[in-house]
């Protein structure tokens, strides 16, 4: 059997316990992560050869930080535990761009990463409908502690997706639009199953975000057609936006039942928006309880304390209530101050620092208009996620999964074939 087909298998199993593992979680005794972990580390020793090149060497000098900055706050072991994700990724990633696959390999290979974001949709419609419940940590069949993924999930698909349908063309079958626009409701139905309240202010943003880029890198010819898609999609957007309210009246906003039974929409919009607001600085007993307040007082105390500052408190320290305490923090750390808990500043730069090269890596190839906005898209996804919102890029693969297999194609010359072949749909 050749050795790329034997990746492809490998990378297929990766990925279907990647987005199932709640799912045998849940229901069945079946232990998904340790499997899943398993064959992460056996393909990496089957393509050990792969990974040593630039990527690897500056990540191996970020980890070199981090693994001293453990050494000194005496968490060496709970460092491993918590960056081997991020090897994992990098591992992935670095495999599958330097692995040569056929055309019709490849596009099996999306078809089949649709279909299990698609089986996300239908599992928040059983667990809306047929269970009956919206649990928070119930992820579609991707997670079952881990709520904020039915948010940066979103987001992520929602970049790729929409960044697809403005570029592609009339040769694209109307069967992958189809799909597409499936993937977008997936994403969109594991947010309200999850009860998220971002999703109703990050996805519009993400739409306009993904017009405004698309507008400016486009060519010039395909304006016209570029403008025809944009009157469709505002009809469908005035469309569905009754079921936008709709759904964010039976979120928990914490409307006044006076502005629900209102139906001003302008209104129901305004009071999430104060609450949102609200919610982002709220605290405690002076302890931060929302994202934004909770990373204010993570650098101010960083920057009040040099030994905070240069090597953090410890690996997986910001779990220890009387640790957090001591930062005046309850919740809300997301993934850059995450690193800047456990590492110190200059771990959580680096490590930041490391994954935009990942995503604006290519190697030096032309870069076409479509591959350009869907990289800064992408981007846009690490950069909301790390920053504001939640630390996935590096505590699981559920969104760096979809990086393994997208980014090769935008930024490696062993997927120049592939390209090809797409640019008949997107050109």
């Amino acid at each position: 059997m050749p050795v790329n087909r034997v990746k492809l298998y490998f990378l297929y199993a990766i990925l279907f316990l990647v987005f199932t593992q709640g799912f045998w979680e849940r229901y069945t005794p079946i232990p998904a992560q340790p499997i899943l972990e398993i064959l992460i580390i056996g393909i990496t020793l089957l393509s050990y050869k792969n990974i040593l090149n630039p990527l690897c060497y500056k990540l191996l000098f970020v980890l070199s930080v981090g693994f001293i900055c453990s050494i000194y706050t005496a968490s060496s072991i709970a460092y491993f535990k918590s960056i081997r994700f991020v090897l994992y990724f990098f591992f992935l990633y670095d495999i599958y761009r330097s692995t040569h696959f056929e055309i019709h390999q490849y596009l099996r290979l999306l078809k089949f990463l649709m279909g299990l974001v698609i089986l996300q949709g239908v599992a928040s419609i059983i667990q809306i409908f047929i269970i009956g419940e919206r649990i928070e940590g119930y992820v579609g069949y991707m997670s079952s502690l881990g709520g904020s993924t039915a948010t940066t999930f979103l987001v992520l698909v929602l970049s790729i997706c929409m960044v697809i349908l403005l570029y592609s063309n009339k040769q694209l079958p109307r069967k992958y639009i189809y799909f597409i626009l499936l993937c977008i409701a997936s994403a969109m139905l594991m947010g309200y199953s999850s009860g998220k309240r971002t999703i109703y202010f990050i996805a519009p943003i993400t739409i306009i975000l993904s017009v405004f880029l698309t507008r400016i890198c486009i060519h010039k010819y395909r304006l016209v057609e570029f403008r025809k898609k944009l009157i469709y999609i505002s009809i469908l957007i005035i469309i569905l936006f009754p079921i936008y309210i709709l759904g964010a009246t039976s979120t928990q906003f914490q409307l006044d039942n006076q502005v629900k039974k209102s139906g001003n929409r302008m209104e129901i919009i305004s009071s999430m928006i104060e609450y949102a607001i609200f919610y982002e600085n709220s605290e405690h007993k002076g302890r931060s309880t929302g994202r934004s307040g909770t990373t204010e007082n993570i650098l101010k105390s960083a920057l009040n304390d040099s030994q905070y500052f240069l090597v953090g408190s410890g690996f997986n320290s910001y779990k220890n209530q009387n640790i957090a305490r001591e930062r005046n923090v309850i919740y809300g750390i997301v993934g850059f101050t995450r690193d800047v808990f456990s590492g110190g500043i200059i771990f959580a730069v680096l490590m930041s620092l490391w994954f935009i090269k990942v995503i604006l890596y290519h190697d030096k190839i032309e870069q076409d208009p479509f591959f350009i906005t869907l990289k800064y898209m992408i981007l846009f996804s690490f950069l909301f996620t790390h920053f504001a919102y939640s630390a996935d890029y590096v505590t699981h693969l559920k969104l760096t999964s979809l990086l393994i297999v997208i980014l090769p194609i935008i930024n490696t010359k062993e997927y120049e074939h592939i390209k090809e072949h797409l640019w008949a749909y997107i050109k």
